[in-house]
């Protein structure tokens, strides 16, 4: 779009977002997709905020239609590459966002989010995955804050107390478990690593937690060639896995486990203690005799640390996301739906449906559910303190960094070489 036709429509899009009436004289309708087929809260929560949007604009209906996380960009590629991309999108974050960004395929929509808007979004108007190429393309909509989960009646069974969700053990502690945690019958850890996130979102935060202030993120710098892989704190976050690995924090056979089910079923049905790498989006997945406001019997706790001068880092960041298709008839309203996805009206449709909202929540006056660990969730993505993202541009580098801690662990690589795998990747 050329510079004065943009400069235009931002002027009529931020007069329209401080009018707020009704804009459409004929009926029209806008089509908005995403890729959370099966996600039931987030399909309630659409439902309900549509209702909103249309009531306040009579004009307007929303067509919204969910595909599965596989098959979403079997439609969307094809419909941006032939122009037919629908009004409002959601992008598949990192480096997918990234490449339909460059493409010139959304709207910038920095210049218009305006004081309101910027207050909502909260920690998410900073988020990586939306902030590319000095723009805001993407407005982040749920939100999910990754910890470790657990039993606390098991970890109480063998002599150890639970700690606060904004705490952690140590990479030590959890060794120390395996042998009461063994002879109680059960694992210290249920995890699954046949998905790689599950190596590199934790090496994410074990980096974080060793630098010496948040900024500057220096994985952003190793991924920008700016830095060399081969140094301490990077060696020191693989290492974790390592040493968890050598003293049979969690079984072997967690290497070739798939996490959402496998490790994750044995885990409800308390095969193990903890649960590696888990996140809001199960956190209606438990027995409800284990969570519930008269047994909150679930805890969660923070990634390990890495080592005594660790500071505790929160892995939070968006799920799904949605832009207005830079080549849409109905931009305005497309920008006027988003805006409204994130304010503190559609934050509360969300908490209601289960979903912990990107924006709108008052930290000072969470509303509570009766499932404990959501609203332990909410709690945590709203808690200051110096938190870890997970989306990063460079697939090759991410690929290999999830894929080379998984070698070490099955003992065909070590931690040198995959280093230096990395920056033959980074720094070229």
């Amino acid at each position: 779009m050329k510079k004065g036709t943009w400069g235009a429509l931002a002027i009529a899009i931020c007069l329209l977002l401080a009018s707020g009436p009704a804009f459409a004289q004929e009926k029209v309708t806008l089509k908005f997709t995403d890729w959370q087929g099966g996600n039931d809260g987030i399909l309630a929560s659409y439902k309900q905020i549509i209702s909103l949007f249309e009531k306040e604009n009579p004009n307007f209906t929303v067509e919204y239609q969910q595909y599965t996380v596989t098959t979403y960009n079997e439609f969307l590629k094809p419909a941006l590459a032939g122009g037919t991309a629908p009004d409002l999108i959601a992008v598949y974050p990192g480096p997918d966002a990234f490449e339909v960004v460059k493409s010139g395929a959304l709207v910038n929509i920095k210049p218009l989010i305006d004081a309101d808007w910027k207050k909502w979004l909260g920690p998410a108007y900073k988020f990586k995955g939306t902030n590319i190429e000095g723009g805001i393309y993407l407005t982040p909509q749920d939100v999910w804050t990754e910890a470790i989960w657990y039993h606390k009646d098991m970890l109480k069974n063998i002599g150890w107390a639970p700690k606060a969700s904004t705490e952690s053990y140590s990479v030590d502690d959890y060794i120390k478990m395996v042998g009461p945690a063994k002879a109680a019958g059960y694992d210290v850890m249920m995890a699954g690593f046949i998905e790689a996130w599950c190596y590199f979102d934790p090496f994410y935060n074990f980096v974080h937690q060793q630098q010496a202030s948040e900024a500057p993120d220096m994985i952003q710098q190793a991924m920008d060639g700016k830095i060399s892989w081969q140094q301490d704190i990077f060696k020191n976050a693989i290492n974790v896995y390592a040493r968890l690995n050598s003293a049979g924090v969690w079984r072997s056979d967690a290497l070739n486990m798939d996490y959402q089910v496998q490790a994750f079923g044995k885990w409800v049905e308390k095969n193990g203690i903890f649960m590696w790498a888990q996140g809001d989006w199960f956190a209606s997945a438990m027995k409800k005799e284990d969570n519930n406001p008269d047994n909150p019997s679930i805890g969660i706790v923070q990634f390990p640390l890495v080592n005594a001068k660790s500071v505790v880092s929160f892995n939070k960041n968006f799920g799904t996301d949605i832009g207005a298709y830079s080549k849409g008839k109905y931009q305005q309203a497309a920008v006027k739906f988003m805006r409204m996805t994130n304010s503190p009206q559609a934050a509360e449709i969300f908490i209601r449906n289960g979903v912990n909202p990107a924006a709108g929540v008052d930290p000072n006056n969470i509303p509570k559910t009766d499932n404990p660990v959501f609203n332990e969730c909410i709690k945590l993505y709203n808690s200051p303190g110096r938190y870890s993202e997970v989306y990063y541009f460079n697939p090759d580098a991410v690929k290999a960094l999830g894929d080379g801690i998984g070698n070490v662990l099955l003992g065909v690589d070590n931690v040198d070489k995959v280093l230096a795998g990395l920056d033959k990747i980074t720094r070229k």
